[in-house]
């Protein structure tokens, strides 16, 4: 019962702040264009089907779409958010606008932080929490303690998630047997079809796909979510490694800085303004 109190507690403080920041004035609109932009602009984002965190589906596109709008509005920042497969979206991050290939977008979300990340993005901070962990199905014994105590199973993976540094490495070992795919809907599908032992889902889409997906109308309460949590994971927007890339960052960074101390009460907090390169 405390597990769930605490879950509900997670929830009721997710949609206040979703409402919090549909409310947020935007600077364009008030104060003219903050730190130097002389003009309005427009990047391309893109995500991928995550609800309730992102989701073509959701009011505002999810939870963590309405905020990362929000944030960049109060840099006199327009976004465009194009919705496209998680692997997909890395492949388009990494590639060059040249034909044939798909478009690169300006940054992607919602992103685990992890020092393969770090490598390859200029990371935000941290937008929301995700709660990872196991999902396994009614009459299953599962339980777990240490990573060890995993490497007899069959375990369900959406492919290109990072789903913590040390979980990532015993895989890379080949010390896991995983199935991956494409999605998390369809890691359910295999759960309940006993095709895997155990799915390693956030437990706020579980629940969203559980409560809202007809397919599981008869069987939604026979998944269970085991309590020790493989890791609160922060999710973040990522950036392009260039100075285009920083400029966004840190303005994103400071958008969403002023969402969470309106008031400007949180210098600690403070990302100095950063003009964005001409060239």
């Amino acid at each position: 019962m405390a597990a769930l109190a605490k879950q509900l507690c997670f929830i009721a403080l997710l949609t206040g702040l979703t409402v919090a920041v549909l409310y947020v004035p935007v600077y364009a609109e008030t104060n003219g264009p903050p730190f130097g932009l002389k003009h309005n602009i427009t990047i391309d984002l893109q995500t991928t089907e995550w609800p309730p965190y992102s989701s073509e589906h959701l009011p505002g596109q999810g939870l963590a779409s309405i905020i990362v709008r929000a944030a960049f509005a109060r840099e006199n920042i327009s976004v465009h958010i194009e919705f496209m497969p998680w692997q997909r979206s890395l492949q388009n991050f990494n590639t060059e606008n040249t034909p044939g290939t798909g478009h690169r977008p300006d940054a992607i979300f919602p992103i685990y932080d992890n020092p393969q990340r770090q490598k390859g993005f200029f990371l935000s901070r941290t937008i929301v929490r995700s709660p990872v962990g196991f999902v396994y199905y009614h009459g299953s014994a599962f339980d777990w303690q240490t990573l060890d105590d995993l490497t007899n199973l069959t375990i369900g993976v959406v492919r290109g998630y990072s789903n913590g540094s040390d979980f990532d490495q015993y895989v890379q070992d080949g010390k896991l047997h995983i199935v991956e795919t494409h999605d998390d809907t369809t890691l359910l599908r295999l759960l309940a079809a006993g095709r895997v032992d155990v799915v390693v889902m956030d437990q706020l889409v579980m629940r969203h796909i559980l409560d809202t997906n007809p397919d599981f109308d008869q069987t939604r309460r026979w998944f269970y979510f085991h309590p020790n949590i493989l890791e609160n994971k922060s999710l973040h927007v990522g950036f392009h490694h260039t100075p285009e890339g920083k400029a966004l960052r840190n303005a994103f960074d400071r958008g969403l800085s002023a969402l969470q101390c309106p008031d400007n009460n949180c210098p600690a907090r403070h990302v100095p303004p950063t003009k964005f390169p001409t060239n």
